[in-house]
């Protein structure tokens, strides 16, 4: 049996970053903000995952926690990928978040050995809000300069997770499989 999953660290949304997601619903249809219940940075997307091969993710999670510390992460700013042109995601920028690249990179290549693809693009760490639906292009020049340098909060990352995800019309619903502990 398969599920769809994927290795990331939670997040507690707090008040400024629930602030800033509920602004985001002001856009109404072109948009579809994150549930601030489920915020997680998302490490490494495997996709379709065959049950039977958990203990060699739960491996190699624990080799890329293996010598990382916890530390510290703040969420500082706004942004949008691809470009302001043509926004697909609206996301929270990091300060301190290094480690999550090391981290994105070990799991990567880890998952690699066990047949998931890599990575095209190089990892960069962020914090989804919300994603631009399908055929929509909205004005998000106003939100991103009212939240540029905006503080939202910070956490502590002392785990990863892998996670099982089933999509849902009412939105995406999460479950730990499995943690590795920094």
């Amino acid at each position: 049996m398969s599920f769809r999953a994927f290795i990331a660290v939670d997040v507690r949304c707090g008040e400024e970053l629930r602030k800033a997601i509920e602004e985001l619903r002001g856009y109404g249809r072109p948009l579809k903000p994150v549930s601030p219940d489920i915020v997680h940075i998302t490490l490494k997307f495997l996709g379709d995952t065959d049950e039977r091969i958990v203990p060699e993710i739960e491996a190699v999670m624990r080799q890329a926690v293996a010598d990382a510390p916890p530390f510290h992460i703040g969420l500082v700013g706004t942004g949008v990928f691809p470009n302001a042109r043509s926004p697909r995601v609206i996301w929270a920028g990091m300060q301190g978040a290094e480690p999550l690249v090391k981290l994105a990179s070990s799991l990567d290549e880890g998952c690699g050995t066990l047949g998931f693809p890599r990575e095209k693009r190089a990892f960069s760490p962020h914090l989804t809000l919300a994603r631009v639906r399908e055929g929509h292009k909205p004005d998000l020049l106003g939100f991103l300069q009212d939240h540029q340098g905006k503080e939202f909060g910070s956490f502590t990352v002392d785990r990863i997770k892998l996670k099982k995800s089933v999509l849902t019309p009412s939105g995406p619903i999460y479950s730990d499989v499995i943690e590795a502990a920094l």
